[in-house]
């Protein structure tokens, strides 16, 4: 862990993601870069990451109710990374990892996650989120409600909750792309704006 400019935090554990981190930091005055991380994640990083961030999010001088919002959008937006890498071999390596660019725009704050995911759960992880932006605030929050009441859960996890939290909690599309790699691999790469005014 490296501590940048004006104490911003930058974790580079490896550099092998397909977001070019250089590009946003060369791009981005440091007073608006607020965190950026690039690494391999498990369970006790994830929430390593969560304090960093929520300390991060402390020295802004925001409403409270929009930090818990940032936050909330946050551990859901990471969370989803978390459960949808796969590892990647590359040479004699293998590792799992997620990009983490969290920014202050004049409007809005903005995260862009990033990670590799199998092919073989593109097209899932993809209608899921045309579904969720295809629909009204009002269906998403009748489909919310319904998931919860009917414990539509799964293994790994929600059946889309996180994802329809975030589309709920920002009030904006999902804003997504994937990226092919290879035949059994693709990079993930999600986008999230929370605006700064209620």
């Amino acid at each position: 862990m490296v501590i940048g400019p004006q104490n911003h935090i930058f974790v580079v554990d490896s550099l092998s993601a397909l977001i070019n981190l250089k590009e946003i930091t060369n791009n981005t005055p440091d007073e608006d870069l607020i965190f950026v991380y690039q690494g391999a994640v498990n369970d006790e990083r994830v929430k390593k990451l969560l304090q960093l961030t929520e300390s991060a999010l402390n020295k802004q001088t925001i409403k409270t109710s929009v930090k818990r919002k940032i936050f909330r959008v946050l551990m859901e937006a990471i969370q989803n990374s978390y459960k949808h890498q796969c590892e990647v071999v590359l040479g004699d390596d293998s590792f799992k990892e997620i990009t983490m660019v969290f920014l202050r725009q004049e409007q809005f704050y903005e995260l862009i996650l990033g990670n590799y995911i199998t092919n073989e759960k593109v097209d899932g992880l993809r209608a899921k989120m045309d579904q969720i932006n295809g629909q009204s605030e009002k269906e998403l929050k009748t489909s919310y409600r319904n998931t919860l009441n009917n414990n539509a859960r799964t293994k790994a996890g929600g059946s889309g909750l996180g994802l329809m939290d975030i589309a709920r909690k920002t009030g904006e599309p999902l804003n997504y792309s994937f990226s092919k790699v290879n035949e059994d691999i693709a990079y993930f790469t999600f986008t999230v704006k929370i605006y700064k005014v209620e």
